[in-house]
C-alpha cells in the first residue's frame, strides 16, 4: 500500500506541471538561444531516432545542498519518452521533453529530486538545451520548487568507446537572491548507447591476451543464451573483486592503473559493471566500467565516497569461447580532474588489458569462482605502466553449478591428526547428515576465555558434490537433518569460513587477528563422521599485509580445526563445540593461540519449530489485543454506571495506555513483516500467507482497542473540566507528575545500564544486530506500559481518595495482558532456539525488557501494583503508609444527584 501511494505521488509529480507554462519562452531564449535557437515551427511528426530515447543513467557531481548524495551513489536517471520527441521546421533541430531524476537508493524520500524538462536538440552539433522546474524533497524534508537550465554535449546518433555525453544542470535563481531556490551547478556525465560501435577487439589486440600463465587450467564454459554480464548472477559475481599485487608493490608507483592520490595507498578491491551487453552469432560483447576502491564492501564504498573518474576505467570486452575467458580492453578517463566538473572529461589511452575466467576445479588453495589478471601493454619505461595485478572473487557465487569440481589435497594430514582411534557409532543417537543445513554454522570465537570474534561457515563440497547444488535438489518436505545417514558414513567435506573481529587492534601477542585487516578468511577441507558427529579439517587462512592489500602466496595452511556436533534429538539445545589451532611451533611468527568455538547450526526441524512458534505468537497477539479491548470495555461500563469516579482516574495513566495502542498503528505492523524479509523467508515458508492474513486482524483489533482507550481518556479529561473538585484533582495530578517523571527518568537510566550489560555478556548477542539507543528507549517504553498503574498509585496518594476509580476487571485484566508476554518469553527461552530473533511477533525484545531476570521481576512488580490499587480502593489511598505520613482528610466528591459533599476521612 505504501509503495502504491509513493508511486501515485511520483506519477502526479511527473505530470502535474508543464515547465514552459512556468518558465516563459523568454527564459529559454536567455539561457539557450546562443546554443540552440528556439524553433517555433514545431510539427506533430514524431521523431524516433533521438539518441537518448527511453531510459538512461549517468553520473553526477555537485548538488550537495539539495540532493542526498550519500544515497544516490552519484547516479541519476534520464527519461525521454519517444512519443515526446518532435521534428521542427528546421531539418536538424528537434523538440524534446523528458525528466531527470536523482533517485535515492533507500525508501527514505528525502533528498529526492525530479526535473520536468522541455527544450531542443541539435542533431548537427550534438547539443541539448532545456528549461525545467522541479518537484522534490530536500535532505531536511522541505519541499523543493526549483527552476533550472539543463545542457548536454556530444549527443550524436552514433558512438564508440571514446564517446562521452557531458553536461550540467544549473539554477536559474541568482546566488545572491533573496530566495533559497539557488543551488550550485551539477555536472553530468553519461555513456551513450545509441548505435554503439565496438572497435577495440582487433586481431592485434587479441594477441595481447595470449601468454603461458594459467593456460593449462580448466575453465567453465558459459552459455550466453541464458547468461549475461549485465544481469544476475554474472553481474553480481563481478561486483567485488579482491586485488593481489606482487611482492615488489608497497606503494602505487608502477603498481596500479589509477591515480591513487596523496595517500599513495594501493586499492584493495575492483568492481566491474556491465554498461551494455550484446550477443551476436560469433561473440558475446560487453561494455565495462571498472572502479577501484579501498573498501571491502563495494556498496558501502559507493555510499561514502563521491564520484572520482581518476579511480575509474572504461572499455570493451568479449568472450573467447575457445579459451572460456573474458577479454577486456580498458581506457583511462582523461581531464576533468576538478571534482566540481565533469565537462572536460574524455576517454583515451586504451593500453590496459584485463582477462577473467571461471575456474572449473577448486581446491583448498583456490576457492574463488572468478580469477583473472589486469596489466598494461606498455613497457616499463613508458608513462602509466604498472606491474601485472591478479584478482579473484571473494564471494561464493557458484557459476556453473554441477560442472564444478573440487580436488582434495589435505586428507592425509587430516587422517593423521584426527582419525587415530577406531570410531564406534553411538547407539540410539542420530547426528546431522553432511548434506543438511545443519552443516552451516554461526560461530562465537573465544581467545583466552574472552569473546573476540564471531563468524560464519558453509560447506563448499561434500565428497564430489557441490553443497549448494545438492541442497537445491532436495524436496522441502524431507527432514534434511537425517538424510543419507548410513550409520558409518565418512564424508570428505570442504568449507569456507570467515571470522569477523569484535574489537580493533592491538590484540594479544600471538593472536590469530594480529595479521588480519578486518576479518580472517579460512578455506578448509577434512572428514566428517556422521556416526558420532565429529568434523576434523585442515585450514588455510589468507594473510593480509600492507594494511589490507594482499600480496601473492599469502597463505598459512598450518591450521587444524575440530568440531563436535550434538545429536539431532538432544533436548538440552547444546552448542556445537570446536577449536581452531595452529600446528606451528610457538616460536614461529605465524603461530597463534588456540581459539575456542561455540557454534549453532540451522536445521529444517528447527525451522519448522520456529514456524509453529510464530503461529502461536500471532494467535497470542490476537488474544492479548482482544482481551485488552474487553477490559477497556468493562472499564467504560464501570464509569457509565458510576460517572462520579471519572475525575479520580489518572490522566497520565490513561495517556500511557492510549499511546501503547496508538504507536503500533503508527509504526505499522506491516513493517515487522518487511524487516529483514530475506532472513525470514526461509523460516516463514508456508505460514507467510497466514501471517499476512492475520496482520489485518491484529491491526483492526488494535484500532478498536485504541478507540476504546481514547474514549476513556476523553471522558476522564472532560470530567475533570466539569467537576467542581477539578482544582484539587489537577493539583494532585501535577504533584503526581512531579514524582512520576523523575521516577521514569531514573528508571530509564538504570534499565539501560542493566540491559546493555546483559547484551554485552550474552553469548547469543552475536546473532542479533547492534542494539541502538533508540531500540533501548523503545524497550523502556514497553516497561512503562508494564507498570501502567504507577501514575494511578501516586495520584491516589496525593488525592487521598477511597473511590473505586478503576474496576477490578480493568486493572487486574490489563495487568494479566501485560504479564502474559513475559510468561511466554520464559517458555520460549527454554523451548525454542534463539538464533532466529528477527522473527518475533509476540514478546519482541525490541519492545520490552525480556530476559529470565526481567521476566520474573516485571510480573512481580505488576502484581504488587495491582494489590496496592486494590488496597487503596478498599481501605483508603494511604492505607499501607506509616501513620505519620498519612494525611488528615481526603478530597471531596460531589454527587450529581444531591449536590451534597461527601468527605472521606482516614
Amino acid at each position: 500500500m505504501n509503495s502504491l501511494i509513493s508511486l501515485l505521488i511520483l506519477v502526479f509529480t511527473f505530470f502535474s506541471f508543464n515547465p514552459f507554462s512556468l518558465a516563459s519562452k523568454s527564459t529559454y531564449n536567455d539561457q539557450c538561444a546562443s546554443i540552440i535557437p528556439e524553433t517555433y515551427g514545431t510539427t506533430k511528426l514524431k521523431f524516433n531516432s533521438f539518441p537518448l530515447s527511453d531510459k538512461n543513467t549517468g553520473y553526477y557531481v555537485g548538488g550537495d545542498s539539495i540532493i542526498n548524495v550519500d544515497t544516490t551513489w552519484n547516479q541519476f536517471s534520464l527519461y525521454f519518452p519517444p512519443r515526446n520527441t518532435h521534428a521542427t521546421s528546421h531539418p536538424h533541430l528537434f523538440k524534446v521533453e523528458g525528466t531527470i531524476s536523482f533517485r535515492t537508493t533507500y525508501d527514505d524520500h528525502r533528498g529526492y529530486l525530479t526535473f520536468k524538462l522541455d527544450g531542443f536538440w541539435s542533431q548537427s552539433s550534438g547539443n541539448v538545451c532545456m528549461i525545467g522546474k522541479s518537484k522534490g524533497v530536500s535532505k531536511k524534508g522541505d519541499s523543493l520548487n526549483l527552476e533550472a537550465v539543463f545542457k548536454l554535449n556530444n549527443v550524436f546518433n552514433s558512438s564508440n568507446v571514446t564517446s562521452l555525453v557531458s553536461g550540467s544542470l544549473e539554477s536559474l535563481s541568482s546566488e545572491k537572491g533573496d530566495d533559497d531556490r539557488y543551488f550550485e551547478p551539477i555536472s553530468l556525465m553519461m555513456f551513450p548507447k545509441a548505435n554503439y560501435s565496438y572497435s577495440l577487439d582487433t586481431k592485434e589486440v587479441e594477441n595481447d591476451f595470449f601468454f603461458d600463465s594459467d593456460d593449462d587450467e580448466e575453465s567453465l564454459s558459459l552459455n550466453f543464451d541464458s547468461l549475461s554480464f549485465c544481469s544476475y548472477p554474472l553481474s553480481s559475481a563481478i561486483t567485488t573483486l579482491q586485488l593481489e599485487y606482487t611482492h615488489e608493490c608497497s606503494s602505487s608507483k608502477n603498481c596500479t592503473p589509477i591515480v591513487s592520490g596523496s595517500s599513495d595507498q594501493l586499492p584493495s578491491h575492483m568492481s566491474l559493471k556491465g554498461i551494455e551487453c550484446s550477443s551476436h552469432i560469433k561473440k558475446h560483447r560487453v561494455r565495462v566500467l571498472v572502479e577501484f576502491s579501498n573498501s571491502v564492501d563495494y556498496y558501502w564504498n559507493k555510499n561514502n565516497q563521491s564520484l572520482n573518474t581518476k579511480t575509474m576505467l572504461i572499455g570493451e570486452g568479449w568472450w573467447d569461447e575457445k579459451k572460456n575467458m573474458l577479454y577486456v580492453v580498458l581506457c583511462h578517463f582523461i581531464g576533468g580532474r576538478k571534482s566540481s566538473s565533469l565537462n572536460e572529461t574524455h576517454v583515451g589511452d586504451c593500453s590496459i588489458r584485463l582477462r577473467l575466467r571461471f575456474p572449473s576445479i577448486w581446491s583448498i588453495n583456490k576457492t574463488s569462482s572468478i580469477v583473472g589478471q589486469i596489466w598494461s601493454n606498455k613497457s616499463a619505461s613508458e608513462p602509466n605502466y604498472f606491474k601485472m595485478i591478479t584478482f579473484w572473487n571473494d564471494h561464493n557465487y557458484r557459476i556453473g553449478g554441477k560442472d564444478l569440481k573440487y580436488e582434495y589435497s589435505k586428507l592425509d594430514r587430516v587422517k593423521q591428526s584426527c582419525l587415530t582411534d577406531k570410531v564406534v557409532a553411538i547407539q540410539g543417537k542420530r547426528y546431522p547428515d553432511a548434506y543438511s543445513y545443519d552443516m552451516k554454522l554461526h560461530m562465537s570465537i573465544r581467545e583466552s576465555k574472552k569473546r573476540v570474534a564471531w563468524g560464519s561457515s558453509s560447506p563448499l563440497f561434500v565428497d564430489d558434490d557441490s553443497y549448494e547444488s545438492d541442497l537445491s535438489t532436495l524436496s522441502s518436505g524431507f527432514d534434511y537433518g537425517i538424510l543419507n545417514n548410513n550409520n558409518g558414513s565418512l564424508f570428505n567435506i570442504s568449507y569456507r569460513i570467515r571470522l569477523y573481529m569484535m574489537s580493533s587492534p592491538p590484540f594479544e601477542k600471538n593472536s590469530l587477528f594480529n595479521m588480519s585487516y578486518s576479518s580472517v578468511k579460512i578455506s578448509a577441507e577434512g572428514i566428517y563422521d556422521s556416526r558420532n558427529g565429529t568434523l576434523c579439517m585442515v585450514g588455510c587462512r589468507n594473510l593480509d599485509s600492507n594494511h589490507g592489500t594482499p600480496t601473492s602466496h599469502s597463505l598459512d595452511c598450518e591450521i587444524l580445526m575440530k568440531f563436535q556436533f550434538p545429536p539431532l534429538d538432544t533436548i538440552d539445545r547444546s552448542y556445537i563445540k570446536g577449536s581452531i589451532e595452529s600446528t606451528r611451533h610457538k616460536s614461529d611468527p605465524l603461530y597463534f593461540k588456540s581459539l575456542e568455538v561455540s557454534a549453532r547450526s540451522y536445521n529444517i526441524r528447527v525451522a519448522r519449530r520456529n514456524a509453529w512458534r510464530m503461529d502461536i505468537e500471532v494467535i497470542m497477539t490476537l488474544i492479548s489485543t482482544t482481551l485488552a479491548c474487553v477490559f477497556v470495555g468493562l472499564q467504560l461500563y464501570h464509569v457509565k454506571k458510576h460517572p462520579n469516579v471519572l475525575p479520580f482516574i489518572s490522566i497520565f495513566m490513561m495517556s500511557i495506555l492510549t499511546l501503547g495502542h496508538m504507536i503500533p498503528l503508527v509504526l505499522n505492523f506491516e513493517a515487522l513483516l518487511a524487516q529483514n524479509q530475506k532472513n525470514k523467508s526461509y523460516i516463514i515458508g508456508y505460514v507467510e500467507k497466514w501471517l499476512e492474513v492475520n496482520e489485518i486482524s491484529v491491526r483492526l483489533i488494535t484500532m478498536v482497542a485504541f478507540l476504546l482507550q481514547f474514549r476513556l481518556l476523553y471522558l476522564t479529561w472532560s470530567s475533570r473540566k466539569t467537576n467542581e473538585s477539578e482544582n484539587h484533582l489537577w493539583i494532585a495530578e501535577k504533584k503526581a507528575s512531579y514524582v512520576t517523571f523523575p521516577l521514569y527518568a531514573a528508571g530509564l537510566l538504570i534499565a539501560l545500564l542493566l540491559k546493555l550489560k546483559n547484551d554485552r555478556n550474552s553469548i547469543t548477542s552475536m546473532y542479533r544486530q547492534h542494539v541502538s539507543s533508540w531500540e533501548n528507549i523503545k524497550s523502556y517504553g514497553g516497561f512503562i506500559l508494564d507498570g501502567f498503574l504507577v501514575p494511578q498509585v501516586i495520584l491516589n496518594l496525593f488525592s487521598n481518595t477511597k473511590e473505586n476509580a478503576l474496576s477490578n476487571p480493568f486493572y487486574f485484566g490489563t495487568t494479566f495482558v501485560r504479564l502474559l508476554p513475559h510468561a511466554y518469553d520464559l517458555y520460549r527461552t527454554r523451548s525454542y532456539d534463539d538464533q532466529d530473533s528477527n522473527s518475533y511477533f509476540y514478546a519482541d525484545p525490541s519492545e520490552d525488557f525480556y530476559s529470565t531476570s526481567w521476566d520474573i521481576f516485571i510480573p512481580l512488580l505488576c502484581i504488587v501494583l495491582s494489590i496496592i490499587i486494590y488496597l487503596q480502593q478498599h481501605f483508603g489511598a494511604q492505607y499501607f503508609l506509616p501513620r505519620r505520613f498519612k494525611g488528615s482528610k481526603g478530597y471531596a466528591k460531589v454527587p450529581k444527584s444531591e449536590g451534597e459533599v461527601e468527605t472521606t476521612n482516614m
